[in-house]
């Protein structure tokens, strides 16, 4: 079998870890209506229950993915995880939302409906402790991978607006010490493959860039660090970039700089739609 062909499924299930910037950073404004935070938190648990609903089977989704959602601040903690089903039981909360819908006759009309949380945006302030992250992520992979031999190969992706820092050390410093784990994570190998590490950065400081090729003359040392800690996107995946409308060339790292709502959203469903996909 070719690397990265397996599919997720009831027997092989596959393991999605999204790592949540908690930073205080994230409680500035990503635009009028929200924070960063709101943000991120919104697209995440819209993915989620995505992933549940397209799973489902007659009263409960099948048990296709396991899904651990990682919050860093000064600290490293589990917001939620489980298999789907258990997911689908135990969200913190159901909220009565609003949506526009096509009439069918040319105009809009709000219609009511639920959606499932399980991850809340910040209040407080603190650090930005990718590197634990990135070492609870790695954990949580060692042992799936030994009590799971035979698996797809674990997906991880890091939704964050900035460089690492922690501990009073220099951004220079942390961002070092992350990269050497984030590098460890990716070395991580199981019979499909190595883990695949993407990264979303949505703090807004230049150019929309997709799944970039090669760094750009000029960038950032920020820019620079998340590009060099995103896995290159394999073939295996080409069918799930074109269902999401992400951009696929020789040597494109799984990295979105300036996310925005729909491509946040689409870099997640990207990250299980290869393993799961389109399964309604």
């Amino acid at each position: 079998m070719d690397p990265y062909e397996m599919q997720w499924s009831s027997a092989t299930p596959g393991l999605l870890i999204i790592l949540l910037d908690q930073s205080g950073s994230m409680m500035s404004k990503y635009d009028d209506n929200m924070t960063k935070s709101e943000f991120a938190s919104k697209a995440v648990n819209r993915v989620i229950n995505t992933l549940i609903q397209r799973n489902f089977d007659g009263e409960s989704p099948k048990n296709r993915a396991f899904i651990s959602v990682i919050g860093y601040d000064n600290y490293v903690h589990e917001l939620c995880s489980g298999y789907l089903k258990d997911l689908d039981a135990k969200p913190l909360r159901i909220d009565d939302l609003m949506k526009k819908q096509s009439d069918g006759a040319g105009g809009l009309v709000e219609i009511p409906y639920k959606m499932p949380v399980w991850v809340e945006p910040i209040t407080k302030d603190g650090a930005t402790n990718m590197k634990g992250a990135f070492e609870m992520a790695k954990a949580l992979i060692e042992k799936w991978m030994t009590d799971k031999p035979g698996h797809p190969a674990p997906v991880v992706i890091n939704i964050s607006d900035g460089a690492p820092y922690y501990d009073y050390k220099t951004v220079e410093d942390c961002m070092e010490e992350t990269a050497r784990v984030a590098r460890q994570l990716m070395d991580l190998q199981c019979e499909d493959g190595n883990v695949l590490l993407f990264n979303a950065l949505i703090k807004k400081a230049g150019a929309n860039l997709v799944f970039p090729s090669e760094v750009q003359e000029g960038s950032s040392d920020e820019a620079r660090f998340i590009f060099n800690i995103s896995s290159e996107v394999p073939k295996a995946y080409a069918a799930a970039a074109a269902k999401n409308d992400l951009p696929l060339k020789d040597g494109s790292r799984g990295c979105i700089f300036e996310a925005d709502g729909v491509q946040l959203v689409s870099l997640i469903d990207f990250g299980s739609s290869k393993g799961l996909g389109d399964i309604r």
